[in-house]
């Protein structure tokens, strides 16, 4: 009982020696530490997650509400480019039609603004923003710098509609740009003309520009109309042609409405 006693006191001063005197102290203090930490944090995480989470949420919404907000004004401002790049085409080619006045000396030209829309079109008809009150007659040309368009075909007060020379009712007589020889050409739709009644021995080829007569006294001598895209040669006195205009309709802003001043 006694050696037991003594075992126990041995082994006591032995702790106490250990605990004074070595890195248990050190390493015990370490570990405490450390499990303090983790559990201060897991418990941190466990009471606010759902916090973070509502937090996560709604950085979330609030980026993509910026992210709109951002895209929106990009297309705005791309939208008031383009108006912006638009006013400077038109206003040069405004400038380009008055300069193109000077060139037609025995005709009254009047500048139009072209109204695009796609039910005229499609009917080989274009629709301008100046009729009876500003002067505009049936029968009248539309041209642009370009070219020929059509003729005035009906006329309100402030609007008239102009036959595009696709449109099968127009017809006008055509020369080679180069040769001078003469041929009839009637619109067929579709963006297309047929030209009829090319002379056997004319050299007409693919890529020619056909241009106006001026004998009719509607349109000045030698504006172009139409670029030969296919030639048929047909067994009888005649060849005829395929042709498209020179003139874009699509792309239309201002137009010259001319009026012979004879």
């Amino acid at each position: 009982m006694v050696r037991i006693k003594i075992w126990l006191i041995l082994i006591s001063i032995g702790l106490i020696f250990l605990d004074k005197f070595s890195d248990i102290n050190k390493y015990r203090d370490l570990a405490a530490i450390n499990i303090q930490k983790q559990t201060s944090l897991l418990r941190f995480r466990i009471t606010n997650y759902p916090k973070l989470i509502l937090l996560q949420h709604n950085t979330q919404k609030q980026l993509e509400l910026e992210n709109r907000q951002l895209k929106k004004q990009v297309e705005e401002y791309a939208i008031q480019l383009q108006q912006q790049t638009n006013q400077t085409h038109d206003l040069e080619e405004f400038k380009d039609l008055k300069a193109a006045h000077v060139q037609y000396d025995d005709f009254k030209a009047n500048i139009a603004q072209a109204v695009i829309d796609v039910n005229y079109l499609l009917n080989s008809k274009l629709l301008i923003d100046k009729g009876s009150d500003d002067g505009i007659e049936v029968g009248q040309a539309v041209v642009n710098k370009l070219g020929v368009i059509g003729q005035i075909g009906l006329v309100n007060g402030k609007t008239a509609q102009t036959i595009l020379i696709t449109n099968p009712d127009y017809k006008i007589y055509l020369q080679n740009n180069i040769t001078k020889s003469k041929m009839l050409a009637q619109g067929i739709g579709s963006n297309k003309l047929l030209v009829k009644y090319i002379d056997k021995n004319e050299k007409i080829t693919v890529g020619d520009i056909l241009v106006t007569t001026g004998l009719d006294d509607v349109y000045p001598a030698n504006l172009p109309v139409a670029k030969v895209t296919k030639v048929f040669y047909e067994n009888t006195g005649f060849n005829s042609a395929l042709c498209v205009p020179v003139v874009d309709f699509n792309k239309l802003q201002y137009v010259l409405v001319l009026k012979n001043a004879n």
